[in-house]
């Protein structure tokens, strides 16, 4: 019978609404302070970051994935073309939640002066044979890659991979590669 009575009393439901509500504004002004003061301090250091790596920063843009391909997954071969372009690899791998760079057979991850986190998506592959195996499972809504650093026949590769990959965007040496990747980058 007790129960009924405590189910029923309005004035134990606002008192729990009160406690909640207490709980929820002071965990907000906890949230705002130190979120407030941790952004001042990281804010402080990425200045203190931005002096040492402004040669880096002044020739990058900062990249964005179109519309177009926002939610889809987007792979890029790791050749020599991409990683002397201007293309900021760092910030793409860190930044972007769809984004897959496949290491190349003739290159290994020392050649790439890039600083990867741990567990981010890095593959590597051996041999060519295993390079095409990689794109034929992971199935990516587009590919960027230049064949001609690879080694590979275009055609040939074009042909057996537009069953697996519904864009492949290939790119050439001799070209702007920031204006070849245009269409999947603002």
């Amino acid at each position: 019978m007790m129960t009924r009575k405590a189910q029923r009393n309005p004035s134990l439901y606002l008192a729990a609404l009160i406690a909640t509500s207490a709980v929820a504004i002071s965990y907000k002004v906890y949230d705002t302070y130190f979120n407030s003061s941790s952004q001042s301090k990281s804010s402080q250091e990425g200045t203190t970051n931005t002096n040492t790596t402004t040669n880096e920063a002044s020739t990058t843009k900062s990249f964005t994935i179109s519309k177009k391909y926002l939610n889809k997954s987007i792979a890029i071969t790791l050749s020599s073309s991409f990683l002397s372009s201007q293309l900021p690899l760092n910030e793409i791998l860190t930044t972007q939640e769809n984004m897959i760079f496949i290491i190349p057979p003739n290159l290994n991850e020392e050649d790439l002066n890039l600083t990867i986190p741990p567990n981010f998506k890095l593959l590597k592959c051996s041999n060519v044979q295993g390079y095409l195996q990689i794109l034929k499972n992971l199935k990516p809504d587009c590919l960027l890659l230049c064949s001609d650093d690879l080694g590979i026949n275009y055609t040939n590769l074009s042909s057996d991979l537009r069953n697996f990959i519904r864009t492949i965007i290939n790119v050439e040496q001799d070209q702007d590669l920031l204006l070849q990747v245009k269409p999947v980058f603002n």
